[in-house]
């Protein structure tokens, strides 16, 4: 069996929390550091726990589990990166 991988790690602490309604917008940039390719393989991990996650952009991340909000805003920090955390609703 493999080391289980940081992302796994960080979703793990909020697996009891309610998945939720809302939509999660995480930006997040990395200033000093370039993000490691460890990062990237983390954060497809994190969209893949959810149907409902996407990277927009290069530096933003939607979702529509919280639980994966939380790890991945989590995964920017892990990964020395400066991280901003939006609760909303999808417009029509």
């Amino acid at each position: 069996m493999g080391r289980e991988s940081v992302a796994d790690k960080l979703y793990e602490k909020y697996r009891e929390k309610e998945v939720g309604t809302h939509t999660w917008l995480i930006l997040y940039d990395f200033n000093d550091v370039k993000p490691s390719t460890r990062f990237w393989d983390n954060l497809k991990r994190l969209q893949y726990k959810s149907e409902d996650s996407s990277l927009l952009q290069y530096s933003v991340f939607m979702t529509r589990d919280s639980r994966v909000a939380e790890a991945a805003a989590d995964l920017v920090r892990y990964y020395k990166g400066d991280v901003l955390k939006f609760r909303g609703e999808l417009a029509p």
